[in-house]
């Protein structure tokens, strides 16, 4: 026969059996795992292993910018949504997990360990391309290729970024006219703000675009296929492409304005 607990024995046992399992469920819980940087619109992702129980996954919680945003991860891999956040913003994640284990996150690249300022490195122009190189391209941006056309300027090639976390590096073909030629490339990021090259200018030794008849029944011919655009006398753009022929039948009598090459010339429509 066991002796029994002294009086009151019972009551500090308990209390001292709780302690002992909240001491362990702290330890349990002690290793961390940080990263910091900036946001470059991407996602981060986590390979979560099991625990040493082999019971649990080792993740516990995580923390984004000191705000739990998860726990009681049961899987053996996860992602986390930084999308709320805007391009350049700070990130701080937290990752709390057991002892004995290590979560790895897969692509800690898509956070800059700085805040990069955009800006174009080069612009050049040559006679068979464009091409230009930049710094700190935010992804989901556009890239707007703009040549100065009659005291406008205008777009000639559209388009998007790599959604690259350093550098990037673009080329595209020109659209030369004889004689000088001004170009320039227009960014914009998803937020809505604009960045400007540099302008350059390109002397073309090509020969000037001619075009018959200057008064058209139906169609008008270039000497070469070119960029062209076709105004009324209220310099309304009523046609606009690239080609070497030009359909004019729907126009109504009248004068009208083509622009090709750079210069902008007056035909009648019969």
């Amino acid at each position: 026969m066991h002796n029994p607990l002294p009086a009151g024995s019972k009551g500090r046992f308990i209390r001292v059996f709780l302690a002992g399992i909240c001491l362990v469920n702290l330890e349990s819980r002690a290793a961390e795992l940080a990263l910091s940087g900036f946001y470059q619109g991407k996602n981060l992702f986590v390979q979560n292993p099991f625990a040493a129980d082999r019971q649990s996954f080792c993740t516990e919680e995580v923390y984004l910018n000191d705000q739990k945003v998860m726990s009681g991860i049961k899987s053996s891999a996860y992602e986390i949504d930084l999308s709320a956040l805007k391009v350049n913003d700070a990130v701080k994640v937290r990752i709390v997990h057991r002892e004995g284990c290590a979560p790895k996150v897969l692509n800690p690249q898509v956070l800059r360990s700085t805040a990069v300022a955009f800006q174009f490195i080069s612009f050049t122009v040559g006679k068979d391309a464009i091409r230009w190189n930049t710094s700190g391209e935010q992804p989901n941006s556009m890239y707007f290729v703009e040549q100065f056309i009659s005291k406008n300027w205008l777009a000639i090639k559209t388009i998007y970024s790599k959604n690259t976390t350093n550098s990037g590096t673009y080329s595209v073909a020109p659209a030369h006219s004889a004689g000088l030629n001004r170009y320039r490339v227009k960014a914009q990021d998803q937020e809505g703000k604009v960045f400007y090259s540099r302008e350059v200018d390109f002397s073309s030794v090509q020969e000037t675009v001619t075009f018959y008849p200057k008064s058209v029944t139906d169609k008008i011919t270039l000497s070469r296929a070119v960029p062209y655009e076709v105004l009324d006398v209220k310099q309304k753009t009523v046609k606009r492409g690239k080609g070497k022929e030009i359909a004019l039948k729907e126009l109504k009598t009248g004068v009208y304005y083509l622009t090709i090459d750079n210069r902008t010339e007056k035909f009648f429509k019969k």
